[in-house]
């Protein structure tokens, strides 16, 4: 499938390129320390780039200062990237270019449908509006998920099997015009020439749609590891929308290894005084994936598959 923002890449080498991609909804919490650290921790270990990029594609959700907020804790806790911070405000003209792909060779359709309508359509069975022809400015644009990926193998959980819903149509564009974080994340990723992606195991069921577009997109997928969640006192996942506590950066020493630990790497007690730089060499030296725990436990601990962190 032609996709002229390819020809852009940021990466054209076999490079291993991972990545950081937070959104602007609120200031990082330590389950969002756990994710950044393990993306920065497999970058350095593989003398890799290790990029940043603001998920703002909602601004509904956003929180004034976020971005900025975001860039500075992750400095204090030493986590520095490579290159310049991507925008994905700034990439609407491949969205579009990617919309148009899918259309013309017949993978999407407009949809005017409400989610609880499409979700009233029984399993299986496509709705309706993929047999109209509807207006483009009053309606979402939807992917004939034809192709139900349902398998995948994650480098920390294995392989992993989904449900009859990973076969369903899902959203690429929504009727206000906002683009949905399925196609967003993908042609990001491939302009970048993202070769691996480490983040948090709730956005493990989302996996199985971005499967299916990087197959219709004819490109190869990234490698993916899916880190357990961080759980609060409540059993539920530290998260912007649950208000989880933002992080200190005057304790980043702490934080890092409260993190590390999280990661399987138990820290000695006199490392909690040591520089934030000496604290990330020495776990970039430990880094190891098979160290991390609850891995049986990660995929039944999401709760938000919204939430990207």
């Amino acid at each position: 499938m032609n996709l002229p923002f390819v020809e852009q890449r940021l990466n054209q080498s076999t490079q291993y390129v991972g990545r950081f991609a937070p959104s602007p909804s609120g200031p990082l919490h330590l389950g969002s320390l756990v994710a950044a650290l393990g993306s920065y921790l497999r970058a350095r270990q593989l003398g890799g780039k290790w990029l940043l990029r603001i998920e703002d594609i909602d601004p509904p959700r956003e929180q004034s200062g976020a971005t900025e907020r975001i860039q500075t804790t992750l400095a204090c806790h030493g986590l520095i990237w490579d290159d310049e911070v991507v925008y994905q405000h700034d990439n609407h003209s491949h969205y579009e270019q990617a919309l148009t792909a899918l259309f013309v060779n017949g993978h999407s359709y407009y949809c005017q449908c409400t989610r609880k309508e499409r979700l009233a359509n029984p399993q299986g069975q496509r709705c309706p509006c993929a047999e109209l022809i509807l207006a483009p400015s009053t309606s979402a644009i939807v992917l004939r998920n034809s192709l139900g990926i349902t398998e995948m193998n994650d480098l920390l959980l294995g392989q992993i099997s989904f449900g009859e819903e990973a076969k369903e149509d899902f959203i690429l564009r929504r009727k206000d015009g906002l683009y949905a974080y399925q196609l967003a994340v993908v042609v990001d990723d491939i302009h970048a020439g993202v070769t691996e992606v480490v983040r948090g195991a709730d956005i493990l069921p989302a996996t199985a749609y971005q499967l299916a577009l990087y197959r219709l997109f004819e490109r190869s997928p990234p490698v993916y590891l899916h880190l357990p969640l961080v759980l609060g006192e409540n059993n539920q996942k530290l998260s912007k929308q649950n208000h989880a506590p933002a992080l200190i950066n005057t304790n980043a020493r702490r934080n890092l290894c409260t993190a590390l630990g999280f990661l399987g790497l138990k820290a000695s007690a006199n490392m909690n005084d040591a520089p934030v730089d000496e604290i990330l060499a020495w776990a970039t030296h430990n880094w190891n994936v098979t160290l991390i725990a609850d891995k049986a436990n990660a995929f039944g601990n999401r709760i938000d598959a919204s939430d990207s962190i």
